[in-house]
């Protein structure tokens, strides 16, 4: 029962909402801008006073920036800066990004290698490699038209390296989307992510999701 407890204390759960939103300006030359803003508010959380537990708590919001530039009809290549405000950790992003997206008898296989160094103030710079593979599936015939819905499955497992220790985080996400018309789409979403894999404290964070995109 000791060995139970101690394990149970060392694991970490929290989940709450997480809206996003996106707007995408097109450019000349297959060349285009996306301004993105994630937020996140933590309503359960294991780690706090069991008084506490159920919560609303400010998590986090991170807002970003692309420069897309593609070199194919199925391959692009973006750079991002990031700035995230969270309590007492602010911090700034840099990003690199390669895709691919093929498609397959109606279903979009789409493939993201990202690297990224993180800077926050009075600790070491924090580099990551991801890679996301995510398939999109309309649910009305092989292609998706204006009005109809489709559905998304992905996952990013993420390699961390952070004042010479080394992490794990992998992400999964299923998403039930609608694309509205041509220049906007509408996703609900379930994101689980696990983290700690390494290091003490094995975390999962369970995230309730709705995002916004608009293309113009």
């Amino acid at each position: 029962m000791s060995v139970g407890n101690s394990f149970s204390q060392d694991r970490q759960f929290f989940s709450g909402f997480f809206p996003e939103a996106a707007i995408t300006k097109k450019l000349k030359n297959d060349q285009k801008i996306i301004f993105k803003i994630e937020h996140q508010d933590i309503f359960y959380n294991n780690s706090a006073d069991e008084s506490k537990e159920w919560q609303f708590t400010h998590y986090r919001t991170d807002l970003m920036s692309f420069f897309d530039v593609k070199l194919k009809p199925s391959k692009s290549i973006a750079f991002g800066v990031f700035h995230r405000i969270q309590e007492g950790a602010n911090s700034n992003r840099v990003i690199q990004q390669f895709a691919s997206v093929n498609r397959l008898r109606g279903m979009k296989l789409a493939h993201r290698l990202r690297t990224d160094q993180t800077f926050t103030k009075g600790e070491s710079m924090e580099v990551r490699f991801r890679y996301r593979i995510a398939t999109e599936i309309p649910l009305s015939g092989s292609t998706l038209d204006p009005g109809e819905h489709y559905l998304v499955l992905s996952n990013e497992p993420i390699f961390s390296f952070q004042g010479g220790e080394f992490e794990i985080e992998n992400r999964l996400v299923f998403s039930l989307g609608k694309l509205i018309n041509s220049s906007q789409k509408l996703e609900w979403s379930i994101d689980y992510r696990t983290d700690k894999f390494i290091q003490e404290g094995f975390r999962t964070r369970l995230w309730a999701k709705v995002g916004y995109f608009y293309s113009f």
